[in-house]
């Protein structure tokens, strides 16, 4: 360590030099001092590397010395007042159980001291070290943990030790002995009804962690009123909103008619509830309470409250309750009765939605939706829709039903879409949003292999190429990587009686650089699909041509292409030689650095 007239700075270094220099250095001095330094910096420094001093010193006076100080320190001027120290004193506590085994009680006390503390991020990472050195050593909590939640929960002058208690509950009951599981349901439900809002907000907050760790049998006898008392708090529409994720954690606990008793009319009561916070709460996270309450109860109760919620006033809560129709889908199959009776009726109104997010949340689930229910019902109930969103003046809902056009189209398959999608498909690919045209170069391969070769060529083909000299790079990239997947499918004789002449045609002096560019990129693409004697017969000649470009770019291109042909086809000798290197030859002496390397 550097001496004060050199200026102190606890560093690893500087106690691997204060260690070689003297072995009566006096590590807990330096400590001392370096906490009382004027500079914040050097005093969180010292505080982030306590742990040195604590391996430094060695377990027995780490116990004996080091944590009395740290404890008191903590509570006296002007360190107590300083927050950004005690927060960092807060999370070396913990860091500090690891230099002090099996006298990791010691530090509950510093820890129940910084949990009261006003700032919160000080309290919670004092909850956060307490919870850490107890999970380590479990056995504390009987004797240490149990005695500090009472104390923190009994305080009357500091609501903020109340908040601190109610954070700590879970891990104490989940540690704590028998016998004292009902002494901690008994002053968590005293939590609940305390008279300090912030209070009971914590409580709530932290029920469904609770609910997680108890028995059944003590939730229903100690617990449940406690959560229809809160879930009917009028103050505080986040108490309300904690209580439908308790529901979560709940539900799948008791039994249907347990639920039925105690907890769906909660969920009910949300669905309504005034506040938009809570609607929403529930709307997002339906189809987690479908799997919670099961399927006899989603099909007698919840589907209907989704219906509800689909019809609410706020936009955010219609959008997030279409949004969780997918995800109901995947999780928890809805059956397609059960889409005709319940969400189907809703489609046509929420397709006329005066609020763009909501019809994109439509667009977005009409896939899934269409794929579950089959083609005769999404052609006779969804097809208009489809069409009609696909002509949304808004760009987000056409982008998302054109992202889900493949999966429409395998659905309805080729007699069903001929004369109603079709059309409007074509239309997209030319769309003047970018992002709309990539998503149906996306879908191509999708149509391709639905439609086969003849009504590729007829209807998409001219399109889809014409993407390949798109104003956008992004949808540029999506033409060639797909075309490799139209070519798998459509075979090799496709490719090269029919495919690459339209590439060759389209490699032309007169289009920009750029198109010239993003044929060379197709050419690996389409190889896979052919043989070396193709790939020298059809594709070298390009290549070879482009060597010989005006622009450095295609130049360039032309070379790395070359490249990657040799190494992933067995092209022979004679081609190689004959044709290839020579003009690779001729390039070593390029006026454009990057073509020479």
């Amino acid at each position: 360590a550097l001496s004060r007239t050199h200026g102190r700075v606890c560093t690893r270094a500087g106690l691997a030099e204060a260690m070689a220099v003297s072995a009566d250095f006096d590590y807990l001095a330096f400590f001392k001092e370096e906490i009382r330094n004027e500079s914040a910096a050097i005093k969180i420094a010292a505080v982030n590397r306590l742990n040195l001093i604590a391996s430094a010193l060695g377990s027995a006076d780490t116990v004996s010395q080091l944590i009395p100080f740290v404890t008191t320190v903590v509570q006296e001027e002007p360190l107590c007042n300083d927050e950004e120290f005690l927060f960092c004193m807060a999370k070396q506590y913990a860091v500090l159980a690891d230099y002090m085994t099996g006298h990791e009680e010691l530090l509950i006390a510093p820890l129940e001291h910084l949990a009261t503390q006003e700032e919160t991020v000080i309290r919670d990472q004092a909850i956060a070290s307490l919870c850490a050195v107890v999970e380590r050593r479990p056995a504390l909590a009987p004797e240490y943990l149990v005695p500090t939640l009472h104390r923190l929960a009994t305080k009357p002058d500091f609501f903020t030790a109340r908040v601190s208690a109610c954070a700590l509950l879970p891990t104490a009951y989940r540690f704590a002995a028998d016998d004292q599981k009902a002494g901690l349901r008994k002053a968590y439900t005293t939590l609940c009804a305390d008279d300090t809002p912030m209070v009971r907000r914590a409580a709530a907050h932290k029920m469904k962690d609770l609910i997680g760790v108890c028995d059944k049998q003590d939730i229903l006898s100690d617990l449940i009123n406690v959560y229809r008392q809160l879930s009917q708090e009028d103050t505080q529409d986040t108490i309300r909103v904690a209580c439908v994720y308790t529901t979560l954690v709940m539900a799948q606990v008791l039994s249907p008619d347990e639920n039925r008793q105690h907890t769906l009319s909660v969920i009910k009561a949300a669905c309504e509830d005034r506040s938009w916070r809570v609607r929403l709460t529930v709307a997002k996270n339906f189809d987690q309470l479908c799997a919670a309450f099961g399927p006899e109860i989603t099909n007698s109760t919840l589907l209907q409250a989704l219906v509800q919620l689909m019809k609410d006033n706020e936009q955010e809560v219609r959008k997030e309750a279409v949004r969780v129709i997918e995800a109901c889908l995947v999780a928890n199959p809805l059956t397609s009765e059960q889409l005709q009776q319940f969400i189907l009726p809703q489609f046509q109104s929420l397709g006329l939605d005066p609020a763009q997010p909501v019809r994109a949340a439509l667009a977005q689930v009409l896939g899934p939706v269409a794929k579950a229910l089959g083609r005769d019902i999404t052609q006779r109930q969804l097809l208009s829709l489809i069409s009609d969103l696909m002509k949304d003046e808004f760009h987000d809902v056409r982008l998302n039903v054109v992202s889900h056009a493949g999966s429409i189209c395998e659905v309805l398959s080729v007699d069903g879409l001929v004369h109603s999608l079709l059309h409007t498909i074509q239309n997209l690919i030319m769309d003047n949003h970018w992002r709309i045209r990539q998503s149906v170069v996306e879908q191509v391969p999708k149509l391709a292999k639905l439609f086969g070769v003849e009504m590729f060529q007829s209807k998409l083909e001219a399109l889809f190429l014409s993407s390949l000299r798109d104003s956008v790079h992004s949808v540029r990239q999506a033409a060639i990587q797909y075309l490799k997947e139209i070519a798998d499918c459509f075979g090799s004789q496709w490719t090269v009686e029919h495919l690459l002449p339209k590439l060759v045609e389209q490699y032309s002096q007169s289009s920009g650089y750029a198109n010239r560019v993003t044929v060379l990129h197709v050419l690996p693409q389409v190889s896979g699909v052919m043989t070396p004697e193709q790939i020298v017969q059809f594709s070298v000649p390009l290549l070879v041509k482009a060597t010989k470009d005006s622009v450095p770019n295609v130049r360039f291109c032309a070379c790395k292409t070359i490249k990657w042909m040799i190494e992933n086809h067995s092209l022979g000798a004679p081609a190689i030689g004959g044709s290839i290197k020579p003009t690779l030859l001729e390039l070593e002496h390029d006026a454009d650095v990057d073509v020479q390397y």
